[in-house]
């Protein structure tokens, strides 16, 4: 389901050989010549396996049967472990002195905002709170550094949240909160379904949708210097983040997996991403992102996409039966994010080479994206290098946009992904509309069928 490749430091990696689950710490297909340092997250198992890899083949790695429930022991990693229950008034610094692992059995809050904490809050039951009531969670990994050095280990790092994973939770606040330096993630709700699908642990075709975590609410949250700022798990429903804002993420701002849906992003800030988009899409629909700013990200901004999934018996996967499909992108700023502003099938194209892509059956290939009943609409592109807005799907619409390209940017792309004997079928059934379009070079046209209409 989940293949995380490590792409920290070099110092970093070599630390993580007794990572434990708390740790998915980046998603992703990016591999970094013949050694691949993996870390595969298994549906069907309690442990995570970070292996070396080393011209192994699929074939000699341990078969794993996917069928087996998974359960969470995460918690039982933790050094020091308290219950909310046990801080009916408020949770302040007296309280901790080292990093505890914070068992939401009940509302917590902090307080004063001059409060700074090593904690973990694990939440393991639905409608549950946490008010940092300004205060801080840092674990000493960031800029700011703490009185008495990091508060968790390199091999035992954790997140400032963490949702219990072999369970679909609903109803989850976090709110007016910092959360920083836990070289981990700083919200983590993932959620993983082993044994609780097919009889091979896959989705089967005509199997109903399953229900991930739901009705989760992320507000009034900075988040600092983390790997990833928020990991949203497979099938995550109705979850809004609102007025949060992510800086110096090494990895991903905010990543939704796939079969997530109902996810609003919206009034917030994304800045100085240092390795990959600021937000993933990954197969994730009916979703929103709105009135948000991205400023400085050097890999891009959004990417829209749908994974090509893994292959059974590398990991436990869910099939992506959900494209990034019907998403709103609206009234969004976008200055000075690198590579692209924004991708819609940012996949398109892609050579998968490697044999690990359950979509093209593990064989080298392209890979086909799907990407469809998009609208993107009111943004704002500013840039000066590479390409404000790359559309490589449709039927989407792309109306009422300002993109401003200087120097060396091109305003925009709208292909397939290829070129010549490598492309796919025309792109057909995009409506690029009342645009206004102020740039330096002209843009990237290719492929398009007499059914893309483009009027800017």
């Amino acid at each position: 389901m989940l293949a995380f490749l490590l792409s920290a430091k070099g110092p970093r990696i070599a630390g993580l050989m007794g990572m434990n689950i708390f740790n998915p710490i980046a998603s992703g297909t990016r591999h970094q010549g013949l050694v691949k340092t993996q870390l595969l997250l298994l549906l069907s198992g309690t442990a995570l396996s970070l292996t070396a890899c080393i011209g192994i083949t699929h074939a000699e790695r341990e078969p794993i049967n996917c069928a087996l429930p998974h359960v969470d022991e995460r918690l039982a990693e933790c050094t020091n472990i308290r219950h909310a229950s046990e801080f009916p008034g408020c949770l302040s610094t007296a309280d901790i002195t080292e990093h505890t692992c914070i068992v939401m059995d009940a509302d917590v809050s902090f307080c004063s905002a001059t409060d700074s904490l090593p904690i973990t809050a694990y939440f393991d039951r639905s409608e549950r709170t946490l008010d940092c009531a300004g205060g801080t969670i840092d674990h000493g990994w960031g800029r700011t550094s703490l009185p008495g050095g990091t508060a968790t280990t390199e091999a035992r790092r954790k997140p400032a949240v963490r949702l219990q994973d072999d369970r679909s939770l609903s109803d989850i606040t976090v709110q007016n909160c910092t959360l920083r330096g836990t070289n981990h993630m700083g919200i983590q709700a993932t959620r993983f379904f082993g044994g609780e699908l097919g009889a091979d642990g896959k989705l089967g075709e005509d199997e109903p949708l399953p229900i991930g975590h739901r009705n989760l609410t992320f507000k009034n949250l900075t988040i600092q210097d983390v790997i990833t700022g928020i990991y949203l798990g497979n099938f995550s429903e109705d979850v809004s983040i609102d007025n949060v804002n992510i800086d110096n993420s090494e990895r991903i701002a905010i990543y939704s997996d796939s079969g997530s849906h109902g996810v609003r992003i919206t009034n917030s800030i994304i800045s100085n991403n240092l390795t990959r988009e600021a937000i993933a899409i990954d197969s994730t629909y009916d979703s929103e992102i709105s009135n948000t700013l991205f400023v400085n990200n050097r890999e891009g901004g959004i990417n829209v996409y749908q994974n090509c999934g893994e292959l059974l018996g590398i990991v436990c996967p869910v099939i992506r039966a959900t494209p990034p499909n019907n998403n709103r992108i609206n009234d969004n700023r976008f200055v000075n994010t690198g590579i692209t502003g924004l991708q819609i099938a940012s996949r398109q194209g892609r050579n998968h080479s490697l044999g690990w892509c359950a979509t093209l059956n593990g064989l080298p290939g392209k890979f086909t994206d799907t990407s469809e009943g998009n609208v993107v609409s009111g943004n704002t592109f500013v840039c000066n290098e590479g390409t404000s807005l790359v559309v490589q799907d449709g039927p989407n619409i792309v109306s009422n946009n300002t993109i401003v390209a200087r120097d060396n940017c091109i305003p925009y792309e709208i292909s397939t992904g290829g070129l010549g004997g490598s492309r796919r079928s025309l792109l057909d059934g995009l409506h690029f509309l009342d645009n206004h379009v102020d740039a330096t070079r002209p843009p990237r046209l290719r492929n398009l069928s007499n059914a893309v209409i483009i009027d800017d």
